[in-house]
């Protein structure tokens, strides 16, 4: 779904028009104590009548309630805007988070940048912009008190305007720098207290504990840094206020004195008009602080959201059959660390492929590239002869399976880990499906709670290998046709590794394609084919025999250059 938050505000273009016209009522309505002023002053002092002020006194205060009113419901109005805003675009904001694998460790914070906005729109920041534009109606009504009233408004007006964007210009980036550098503390103190057991065991605290400090003391010298440049201009302001409301009473009473059938009755009416005046200015600089929290939070979300286009559903296309083409890739994070170049391979359906290579050969990365996380920087990997690349933004993973190195169990029951979270207790039948084929139903059920055990944050409940086969389970779900599987025997023991070997001969038998990667080939017995990663580069592709004995005699090679022995050379890449 590909969205632009100024297409967005677009859209709620007549709510914008019903605000405008809520708002217009409300400043109109404010002027009743005004008027109620005027009219004590004119009608009833001088007729003395008693009748006259109590039916101005129910009328204005009638006017008052209905001012209530409406600023009320302007209130809920805005309320309900915010709200909406944060419904549309929390589901393309989450769907750009999971489908951005480059996203920067600010985008993390997406959905906090959302509320910031929601919060801003729905509360009294955008209701202050609002009131901005009837300022000319106050300055029409001091020009009709009198002219030097008129200017005086336009002059305060542009006095606190002029305020209002210098403290932006001396602040704001402090403000913002602020913010970025309590979000790093936060971060960093957050995935300590995740890994306190090797930080408690390896006695880490005072090298956190410092650490932290420091990433909160910038934290600290930027929020102080804002604060102290905003605190001036703010204290000014105030002063500035306090000024023109005297320069304004002292020039209605000037005029009062001066000018003939001006009566007293102004002074205070014009006092109040030109407070109304100024209110509006004086609302947006009070939420400075929210206009540039909001505005930088628009700016992120719109980078995310931007650079997450297309992540939304396509074309479906029909599940696999697992025939999988690796053509001549190139992948890099940055074009001075070349992860994996030049692989290129095929597997038929069916087919069953180990890789494997020293550790930092690439062979995480390959997997990833396969499953649609990662896109190759160059080159293609088709499954039926569709890119990975394109087909993981519309449903690829409904329809493989994928146990990762670093596995990650969510917070919830087994049965709803095993089911991707969905609605495990919708798919009872395919739940324990996949649980029979991955040998761990009998396990399971010999929990406390059986398939409805809480596992707790990450699974925590359960032993390493017992997390490792529950994600075996979790990639089984919905009888995948094609299944990548990273390292799927860390953490087992010679038994359940001896299950494990056993999972993949009947997954091998029902025709599924099958990737493993390990760094030990005891896992590859029933592979057909096999690749070597060596520092990003194929070394060797081909049947498991052949590239069994080439490695062996590669090994054998080793040692006698080892020995002083001549060294024998070094085979060329197996090709498909």
């Amino acid at each position: 779904m590909s969205i632009q938050i100024k297409d967005l505000f677009s859209r709620f273009r007549p709510f914008l028009i019903y605000a405008g016209i809520f708002s217009f009522f409300v400043k109109l309505l404010s002027l009743s104590p005004m008027l109620f002023m005027m009219a004590v002053f004119h009608q009833v002092l001088e007729s003395r009548s008693v009748e006259t002020l109590f039916v101005l006194a129910g009328v204005f205060l009638f006017a008052t309630l209905i001012d209530a009113i409406l600023d009320t419901l302007n209130t809920r109005l805005f309320a309900r805007f915010g709200d909406t805003v944060y419904l549309e675009l929390r589901g393309p904001v989450l769907a750009a988070l999971l489908h951005n694998r480059k996203a920067a460790a600010n985008d993390n914070h997406a959905l906090d940048d959302l509320d910031t906005m929601r919060s801003y729109l729905g509360g009294t920041g955008l209701k202050a912009l609002f009131e901005i534009p009837w300022i000319p109606l106050f300055v029409w009504i001091l020009w009709l008190f009198h002219p030097s009233l008129a200017v005086l408004a336009i002059v305060s007006s542009i006095i606190l305007f002029s305020l209002t964007f210098l403290e932006d210009a001396v602040a704001a980036d402090a403000q913002v720098r602020a913010g970025l550098k309590l979000r790093e503390s936060r971060d960093f103190i957050h995935y300590a207290c995740e890994n306190a057991e090797a930080v408690t065991a390896l006695s880490m605290q005072g090298s956190i504990r410092s650490r932290w400090e420091i990433l909160n003391d910038e934290y600290l010298d930027h929020s102080f840094t804002a604060r102290s440049r905003a605190s001036t201009i703010v204290a000014f302001s105030r002063f500035v206020r306090t000024a023109l409301s005297l320069l304004a009473m002292t020039t209605a009473a000037y005029l009062c004195i001066t000018v003939q059938g001006m009566s007293s009755g102004v002074i205070l009416a014009s006092t109040i008009v030109m407070g109304k005046t100024l209110a509006p200015i004086i609302h947006v600089l009070s939420s400075w602080r929210s206009l540039v929290s909001f505005r930088a939070s628009w700016k992120r979300l719109d980078t995310l959201l931007q650079a997450g286009q297309g992540s939304g559903q396509g074309f479906r296309n029909p599940p696999p059959t697992g025939e999988l083409s690796v053509e001549n890739i190139l992948f890099y994070l940055d074009r001075d660390r070349t992860i994996l170049r030049g692989v290129n391979f095929r597997l038929a359906a069916g087919e069953m492929l180990g890789v494997v290579g020293a550790s930092a050969s690439g062979k995480t990365s390959l997997a990833k590239l396969m499953v649609g996380i990662h896109q190759p920087s160059d080159g293609v990997i088709r499954l039926d002869g569709i890119d990975v690349s394109q087909w993981a933004r519309n449903g690829l993973g409904e329809h493989i399976g994928y146990l990762p190195q670093d596995l990650q169990l969510f917070k919830g029951t087994v049965a709803e880990n095993i089911a991707r979270m969905g609605h495990a207790y919708q798919s009872v039948d395919a739940v324990v499906d996949a649980a029979r084929r991955a040998r761990v139903h009998d396990m399971i059920v010999r929990l406390p709670r059986g398939y409805d055990t809480e596992i707790g944050e990450g699974g925590r409940i359960l032993s390493g290998g017992q997390r490792r086969m529950i994600g075996l389970a979790r990639a089984l779900f919905g009888r995948p046709r094609f299944l990548v599987l990273d390292e799927p025997n860390s953490n087992l023991d010679g038994r359940s590794e001896a299950v494990l070997l056993e999972v993949l001969r009947q997954l091998k038998t029902e025709g599924v394609t099958i990737v493993i990667v390990a760094h030990k080939p005891s896992i590859l017995q029933d592979a057909d084919k096999m690749l070597v990663l060596n520092q990003g580069r194929p070394l060797l592709f081909g049947a498991r025999e052949e590239v069994l004995r080439q490695l062996g005699e590669v090994s054998e090679t080793d040692a006698r250059s080892s020995s002083g022995r001549p060294r024998k050379k070094v085979i060329s890449p197996v090709q498909s």
